[in-house]
């Protein structure tokens, strides 16, 4: 009797507890209603609605590869007196239950405009009943235009604390695109300025292309510089010019980001200088 207690309890650590290795956490992922998104798994499998070429974009086309994952619009309202018509808001949800370490790896995440706006996205990770995934809760925001497109990566560990990073990914055609979304929203100005701007970039370009890093980090800086001194000026009844704090945080974590991922190598002056002899 007693061996056959054993193993059942053996069979029920198996499937329900530790050792069968797997833990489950709740993911959400929610946007407001100026953008849909699409969520890629480590499996290259995608769940979410892609608003392009969709004889309604707000419907736009579903897309549910990856098992078990929930894409969702929500309406929600609120009508305080009854005679008072409905105030309603639209809400993009997506909801998966994560298991680790089964579905460990990067997650992306493809927001995609509907209109050109800011917008907003919330990813949170609940724990499971046995309190083996880390809690995490976080807001994120950007810039987009019909049909642009904003992307993070995100980076889950269930059994190593849950999610582990979240980062905006940003590449020369991104940063255009915030630019020119900043100054279409007013966030940004004026012609004069945004041209400028745009200028400091194509010689960032330039100087990329001819792998001359140093010069390529010294216009990424001009360009920090430009949009910090305007930000600090303040902006008056009177500015043409001027930068708003959400330009000003969404453009500097993309020149950030740009100059983190040049090679370390050839900071301090060509890429290709390493292979010329010294003259004799």
């Amino acid at each position: 009797m007693k061996a056959w207690l054993a193993i059942g309890f053996f069979l029920f650590l198996y499937y329900h507890g530790p050792l069968h290795g797997q833990v489950v956490g709740n993911l959400q992922i929610s946007s407001n209603r100026t953008i849909h998104f699409i969520v890629t798994d480590p499996q290259g499998r995608k769940t979410g609605v892609d608003p392009r070429g969709a004889e309604d974009p707000l419907v736009g086309k579903q897309l549910n590869e990856i098992p078990e994952a929930n894409y969702s619009t929500n309406a929600i309202g609120d009508s305080p007196k009854k005679y008072e018509p409905l105030e309603t808001d639209i809400q993009h949800e997506f909801m998966y239950n994560v298991k680790s370490p089964t579905n460990d790896g990067s997650y992306q995440i493809d927001c995609i405009g509907l209109k050109s706006a800011r917008f907003d996205l919330s990813i949170s990770l609940l724990l499971d009943n046995l309190g083996h995934v880390s809690s995490f809760d976080t807001s994120l925001t950007g810039l987009v235009g019909v049909n642009t497109v904003v992307s993070f990566c995100m980076q889950y560990k269930g059994q190593q604390g849950g999610i582990t990073r979240i980062e905006r990914l940003v590449s020369l055609s991104d940063i255009r695109q915030d630019l020119d979304n900043s100054y279409k929203l007013q966030l940004l100005g004026d012609h004069s300025f945004h041209k400028e701007l745009s200028n400091i970039l194509d010689s960032y370009e330039k100087h990329l292309s001819r792998k001359d890093t140093l010069k390529a980090v010294k216009e990424l800086e001009k360009f920090h510089d430009r949009i910090t001194k305007e930000y600090k000026e303040g902006t008056k009844a009177r500015d043409k010019r001027f930068v708003t704090a959400d330009a000003l945080h969404i453009l500097s974590y993309d020149v950030q980001y740009l100059i983190d991922r040049l090679p370390d190598k050839s900071k301090h002056g060509r890429e290709d200088d390493k292979d010329k002899k010294p003259k004799k």
